[in-house]
Order: structure tokens, then C-alpha cells, then sequence
């Protein structure tokens, strides 16, 4: 029973990397359709019709919208090409800038409303929240589940645990050692 549980330790799953590329991915979508939705409108036509022609949006309100978006798609290629501890320091650093943005999204939403003359709408600053929710989460999976998912050049690693998962490599060993690979499988009566 030992050996099963080692195993399941050892064993990667994949399932569980293209989750965080997934949700960095839908972070990164959000952040940017924040970014490009206008946050604020005029109950006044008259000053209606003045802002439609200026037409502040998500990314004049909160400037770090885009830069965030880019830290999201950065992030899918840190937690691909990254293994062990670097991808968990990764995710932590993900988990610190997500959750952080969150805490200081609502005190710049509402320091915005309160100097703001027209109504918020509420599409783009949830958008935006949203996004930074799933940063955080990605970062927290990464975090926690970092061990557990496959690295690149994980074929190519060297050792016993290699020769063991691939077993046509056994194949291959025997050949390059000069054995035949067939005696070796035949039992002798």
C-alpha cells in the first residue's frame, strides 16, 4: 500500500496543468474586456452626449487592467516551462499579485465612484474583478498542486523513475548494453 501511495505522489497529472492554463487564459480575457468597457455613464444626455465623445473606459480608470492581462498570458508559459519549486514560488508570486489586486479593487472602485459625477455600470468593473479572482486562483493551484503537474523534458529525465515509466525503454537498454532483449523475456524451463 506504500508503494501505491509513492506512486500517486510521483505520478503527474495532467488534468490539473491545463486547468491553471485555462484559467490564466479566461484571467487574461477578462482583464482585457475590462480594460475596453466603458466603467462609468452620464444620467444627464447632455453630459451624455459629451462623454460619448471622449468615452473613458476600464483601462483610464484603472491603468494596471492591461498590464495585468499580460501578466495572465506571461503566467501560462511560467507555469508550463516551469518545474518543482520554481513553479510553486511562481504560483505563490501569481496568488500574491491576484489576491493583492483584489484587496486594492475595492478600495480604488470605491474611491472612483465617490469622485465620479455619471452612474457605474457594473459589467465592466465585475469583469475585471473576475479577472483578477481567477489570477489569484491560478497562482493557489500552482501554489499547492505544483509537484503534482507535468514538467517539460520530463521524458528526458534521466534515473530510475524514467526507465520505469517508459517500458519500451527497457527494450532499447538491453540493446544498448549488448543484450538481446528476447532471451531476456523467454523463461528457461
Amino acid at each position: 500500500m506504500a508503494e501505491t501511495v509513492e506512486a500517486q505522489r510521483v505520478t503527474p497529472v495532467r488534468g490539473l496543468l491545463w486547468t491553471v492554463v485555462l484559467l490564466l487564459l479566461a484571467s487574461a480575457g477578462l482583464l482585457w474586456g475590462s480594460s475596453t468597457l466603458q466603467w462609468f455613464s452620464e444620467t444627464d444626455p447632455a453630459a451624455a452626449l459629451r462623454a460619448s465623445q471622449d468615452r473613458p473606459t476600464g483601462a483610464d480608470q484603472v491603468p494596471a487592467l492591461v498590464p495585468l492581462a499580460l501578466l495572465s498570458l506571461a503566467g501560462i508559459a511560467g507555469a508550463v516551462a516551469t518545474a518543482s519549486w520554481p513553479r510553486r514560488l511562481f504560483g505563490g508570486l501569481l496568488a500574491l499579485v491576484g489576491g493583492g489586486s483584489v484587496g486594492l479593487w475595492f478600495v480604488g472602485a470605491l474611491d472612483s465612484v465617490g469622485t465620479t459625477a455619471g452612474a457605474q455600470t457594473v459589467v465592466g468593473p465585475l469583469l475585471g474583478l473576475a479577472g483578477l479572482t481567477l489570477l489569484g486562483v491560478a497562482g493557489l493551484v500552482l501554489l499547492f498542486g505544483g509537484g503534482r503537474m507535468p514538467a517539460m523534458g520530463a521524458r528526458y529525465a534521466t534515473g530510475s523513475n524514467a526507465k520505469a515509466a517508459d517500458p519500451d525503454r527497457e527494450v532499447w537498454d538491453a540493446l544498448d548494453s549488448g543484450r538481446d532483449p528476447t532471451v531476456t523475456a523467454r523463461k528457461e524451463p
